[in-house]
């Protein structure tokens, strides 16, 4: 991922700041930026401030989830994909003014395929395997 962000932007990823998740502090992620020459920085424990950018675009893309799983009439359980929808369809729509782009045409360096865009919540179908099909009964179960 980040070898196509610097190809995209063509520019050097430097410094990389986080907060003091876990995620963040481990062996492997320390030695990744040694080896790559990437300094990392982390933020003070409980301050989102901090982060504001990183803060702001998971706010947007959790709100974007909701307005999703609302309008869809979908139980909770399914706010993971929602909010993975959320971002699949921001990255490919939103430009971003800098370079009159979409973060996915940057990284890919092509226009992003709209075409496969369905409304979330929609109704879909499991096509069933060639097995136990009779001439007459339905190929698929509604989901």
């Amino acid at each position: 991922f980040l070898r196509l962000v610097q190809r995209g932007l063509q520019a050097q990823v430097r410094v990389v700041r986080t907060d003091k998740g876990t995620k963040f502090l481990n062996e492997t992620l320390h030695a990744y930026f040694a080896a790559e020459g990437i300094l990392h920085q982390t933020s003070v424990a409980r301050t989102p401030k901090q982060n504001g950018v990183v803060e702001r675009r998971n706010r947007t893309l959790v709100e974007a989830a909701r307005t999703m799983l609302s309008a869809a009439k979908v139980p909770l359980f399914f706010c993971a994909e929602a909010i993975a929808t959320a971002c699949f369809t921001q990255n490919r729509s939103l430009v971003i003014p800098r370079y009159e782009k979409t973060p996915y045409n940057i990284i890919n360096d092509q226009k992003p395929l709209v075409k496969f865009f369905y409304i979330f919540g929609f109704v879909c179908y499991i096509v069933r395997d060639g097995e136990n099909l009779d001439k007459m009964k339905e190929k698929g179960d509604e989901c």
